[in-house]
Order: C-alpha cells, then sequence, then structure tokens
C-alpha cells in the first residue's frame, strides 16, 4: 500500500512539473531566425551587446492563457523568459551585432553566445504575454499580445542610457480551436515587438554614439 501510495505521489509530481494538467497546452512558442531581417538596427557599427536579465512582471506568469470552452490553461513549454531572451538575441544577430554573455546570463540556444567585454547592455522585462481566444457564431477570433520594458545600457560604465516600451499585438480569425493557430499568433506577436526594436530610431542612435570594442582577427 505504502509503495502504490509512493507511486502515486511520484506520478503527480512528474506530471506537475511537465505541465501535463488535464487539458493544459504546452506551445513551442519562439521568433525563429528565418523569420527575422534586416533592419535600421543594422545601421550600426556592429555591437558587442549581452543580453542581460530578463524578469517577468506578468500578473500572471503560469499561463499565456485559457481556452473558453474548457476553462484548461495554454502554458508554453519554455519559461516566458527564455523565449523573449532567445528572441532578442535572433534580433540582435540578424542586424550584425555580436551577442555576447557575462556567464550568468547565457542565452539559451545559442552556441555562438561569447564571454567578452561588451559596449552594451540589454535588461527586460515581460509585462504581457497573452493569447485571447474568442469564440464567434462561425469562427474563433485569436488576439496575441506581447509587451516589454527594456533599457539600454553602457556596457562598461553600466549606466542606463535609454528605456523604451514595445508592444506587438497580432489578431486572427480561423474556424474552430487550433493549437497550430495559438502558436502562429503568439510567434507574430512577438516577431513584432522585435521588429519595434530594430526599428527604433532613439535605440539605434543610442547603439551608435557608443564606441565600439575592436574585435580580434
Amino acid at each position: 500500500m505504502k509503495r502504490a501510495a509512493f507511486a502515486l505521489v511520484l506520478a503527480l509530481s512528474a506530471c506537475l512539473i511537465s505541465g501535463c494538467r488535464s487539458g493544459t497546452s504546452a506551445l513551442d512558442v519562439r521568433y525563429p531566425e528565418s523569420g527575422a531581417h534586416r533592419a535600421m538596427l543594422a545601421s550600426v557599427a556592429p555591437r558587442r551587446i549581452e543580453v542581460g536579465a530578463v524578469t517577468d512582471r506578468r500578473m500572471d506568469t503560469s499561463r499565456i492563457g485559457q481556452r473558453p470552452k474548457s476553462g484548461a490553461n495554454i502554458v508554453t513549454d519554455r519559461p516566458v523568459t527564455d523565449i523573449v531572451r532567445e528572441a532578442l538575441a535572433v534580433e540582435l544577430g540578424t542586424n550584425g551585432h555580436a551577442v555576447v554573455s557575462d556567464g550568468k546570463n547565457a542565452v539559451a540556444d545559442r552556441k555562438d553566445a561569447v564571454i567578452d567585454r561588451k559596449d552594451a547592455v540589454v535588461v527586460t522585462a515581460v509585462e504581457e504575454f497573452w493569447l485571447d481566444v474568442v469564440v464567434g457564431y462561425s469562427t474563433t477570433q485569436y488576439v496575441g499580445k506581447v509587451a516589454i520594458a527594456l533599457a539600454v545600457a553602457d556596457g562598461r560604465s553600466g549606466d542606463t542610457l535609454v528605456t523604451r516600451r514595445y508592444v506587438g499585438i497580432k489578431r486572427r480569425q480561423a474556424d474552430g480551436d487550433s493549437e497550430t493557430v495559438w502558436r502562429e499568433v503568439m510567434n507574430a506577436a512577438l516577431a513584432r515587438t522585435m521588429h519595434d526594436l530594430a526599428t527604433d530610431p532613439d535605440v539605434v542612435a543610442t547603439l551608435g554614439r557608443l564606441p565600439g570594442t575592436e574585435r580580434p582577427h
């Protein structure tokens, strides 16, 4: 009896850790490099930029949405902070800048990140990362929203140089309840947020004024 009870506890613990609550859907939300394009940010001479701390300021950090019929949670298969950190690295890299790390804030899934001196540090807070699902008479409307607060600091002095806030929203109507559509909508909202960063004249001007670190040959 004790062995059976112990096995049940282990099974329940594993289920909770892996997000397998009844009806919960884990989405692989990401900003793929194939979807990133060079923008205004590429006009700045290459800088070594550290993708620093990404914090989660959302009111509800346990989910990104809810199924309208069953009420089951919609979650991501990775922490939202990791998703945003990786997206920042993709956008910076696509625009010709080197993503560096201080060894404490390693960029997830970026094998080309190096520990080195940096020209600038980007610190980010996730304020919203949410998917609304509104069921209509014949179609369902999906609204994905990603909002981040971002600060660019001098890599040498640590002084904050500019603070910005970006909001990406994607709306789409589709038939039925589709996890594929959920993922596509959130991917698009995340991509729009990153595009706003890459086309922000204040951030571009700030990075342009910083002295660059000469790369070794």
